[in-house]
């Protein structure tokens, strides 16, 4: 019998917009604010994935720099893009609100905007739902959070003037909320007329509405200072690492070359597989599919598929590396021995070890090749083959993407 929710009406259709255009100099970095990298991925990354698969959301559009758009158009701007959840990026404007007005004009069709600051990476899923909830019933809303210290008013020379009741004051944060025809109307009058409001919630409180402050948490925090960012780093970062290993054998025969670790080695013996064979790439894709729960390298590419005979391990380890990416996975760290009788592989660990970091895309303190011989013991030892050992620590979150 199928169940039913009789309690439940589905979710208004709403966009997300969010801006991340500004330079956020106070920060201090070297990168645009939004590009500033936590647990591995930009803060606009962090701050859109609070609303990807939100019942209800149509669009969710992200609002950058003009000179940040190629990085995002990019392939690998794209993925880090649809790993968020964003299906549309614009460029800003020179302030705040001019950048909002591109976005909102970007949104699709859609009863609600959310407009959200991508310096505010830790918004809470539920604090969203409920703003979501009030704009049911109002014009607009936004998430607030109550004043934790007794509030001075003070003169210039800090004379204090007057202690304000905190009971009735409030933080503004966001997201903040409105119905997308009256966003619209208003920044486009806003802008027409030369004002500026610093929230969309003031903005509505100029046209005469009352939006409605939603009850929000500290832990919403604006990155705006350095000492905010080592706070967001270390509520980020909090994630374990995966750990990973893998092991190949194969056959050698005579005839080179022989193919390691996405190169080809001059050599008077090649691997036997059904595809090139390189047993390196084959370890290392078996311990990254088993970091991530995903099987090992036989369930992905069995040798009884002919499409895979003769194929390159790279583009075997480019579609793990892909399905990696699509749980928001990613290799941190590499450990490899290769273990051969001939060829002697001292000239060529440098190499290989460079090839797996660029295949990667890992700094060289992350990824480590070693070869020792099999002492003459086993098919190793007698030179019939080639095995590799490799463990791997795979994080949470995907390599650094960030502007060129």
């Amino acid at each position: 019998m199928e169940s039913t929710d009789l309690g439940k009406s589905p979710r208004d259709a709403f966009a997300v917009v969010l801006v991340a255009a500004g330079e956020g100099r106070r920060l201090g970095a070297d990168l645009r604010k939004a590009w500033v990298q936590v647990a591995g991925r930009p803060l606009w990354w962090h701050a859109a994935r609070a609303f990807a698969d939100l019942e209800g959301l149509s669009d969710l559009v992200l609002v950058a720099h003009a000179d940040d758009l190629p990085a995002l158009r990019s392939e690998s701007g794209a993925l880090l893009c649809a790993s968020a959840g964003v299906t549309a990026c614009v460029p800003g404007g020179a302030q705040r609100q001019d950048s909002v007005l591109e976005g909102v004009r970007a949104t699709g069709s859609c009863r609600h905007v959310l407009v959200h600051d991508a310096a505010r990476p830790l918004v809470r899923r539920e604090r969203v739902l409920s703003l979501l909830d009030a704009l049911a019933t109002h014009e607009g809303a936004f998430l607030a959070q109550k004043v934790p210290s007794t509030v001075k008013r003070v003169t210039a020379s800090g004379a204090v003037h007057e202690t304000l009741p905190r009971e009735e004051l409030r933080l503004a944060a966001t997201p903040q909320g409105a119905p997308r025809a009256l966003l619209l109307e208003l920044l486009e009058r806003a802008v027409a007329q030369h004002l500026a409001f610093t929230d969309e919630a003031a903005l509505l409180e100029w046209a005469g509405h009352a939006p409605l402050a939603v009850e929000d948490d500290a832990s919403n925090l604006k990155v705006t200072a350095p000492e905010d960012l080592l706070i967001v780093q270390a509520l980020l970062s909090r994630s374990l690492p995966r750990i990973g290993q893998g092991q190949d054998i194969h056959r050698l025969a005579e005839g080179g070359p022989l193919i390691l670790g996405g190169l080809e080695i001059p050599a008077d013996v090649h691997l036997v597989g059904h595809s090139d064979g390189d047993a390196l790439l084959h370890a290392v894709m078996d311990a990254l599919l088993g970091a991530a729960g995903l099987g090992d390298i036989g369930d992905h590419f069995p040798d009884t598929d002919p499409r895979l005979a003769g194929i390159s391990s790279k583009l075997l380890l480019e579609r793990v590396l892909s399905d990696l990416r699509d749980r928001n996975l990613a290799p941190h760290q590499v450990d490899c021995s290769v273990l051969l009788e001939r060829p002697k592989l001292g000239e060529w660990k440098a190499r290989m070890k460079a090839s797996l970091q660029e295949l990667l895309q890992l700094p060289a303190d992350r990824v480590c090749v070693k070869a020792r011989t099999g002492e003459g013991l086993g098919p190793v030892g007698r030179g019939e083959a080639l095995a590799v050992h490799c463990t791997v620590l795979v994080t949470e979150a995907g390599p650094p993407t960030a502007p060129a």
